[in-house]
């Protein structure tokens, strides 16, 4: 058996919606049901960018699939954390992307703490490199 890993087709919020749901094996009428809608509708037009779903929508697709509602809402790069989520998505997208952290947060406690997470989030793509853990 093998498996095919999901092509992101941009960064918008409407393909990385339908990327997690398409990881999750999850069906539009499956998400549909879940969210009590009798059609798809509304899940496609998130995926297809043509409306937005709001904050308790956000966090029902973050149970649903299983991730930070912050992996999954409209990055305005105002809050540091999408300026973290960013560049993980183009390191989900391409395993050996580049990641660096702007300078800008290496100043505060809390930009300390982000820099740690960042530390390991580097030690385990070091890891993945010399084959002590896979994708």
């Amino acid at each position: 058996m093998f498996y095919k890993k999901e092509l992101l087709e941009n960064m918008s919020q409407g393909a990385r919606l339908k990327f997690i749901r398409v990881i999750e094996n999850l069906e539009l009428d499956d998400v549909a049901k879940y969210m009590g809608y009798s059609s798809n509708k509304s899940i496609r037009e998130w995926e297809n960018n043509s409306k937005s779903p709001d904050a308790t929508i956000l966090k029902r697709l973050a149970e649903i699939y299983g991730v930070s509602i912050d992996a999954i809402k409209k990055y305005d790069f105002v809050d540091p954390i999408d300026e973290i989520y960013y560049p993980m998505w183009l390191e989900e997208q391409y395993p050996y992307y580049q990641f660096q952290l702007p300078d800008r947060f290496k100043c505060s406690a809390y930009n300390l703490n982000v820099q740690n997470g960042i530390n390991e989030w580097l030690k385990m793509g070091e890891k993945r490199e010399n084959y002590e853990i896979t994708d």
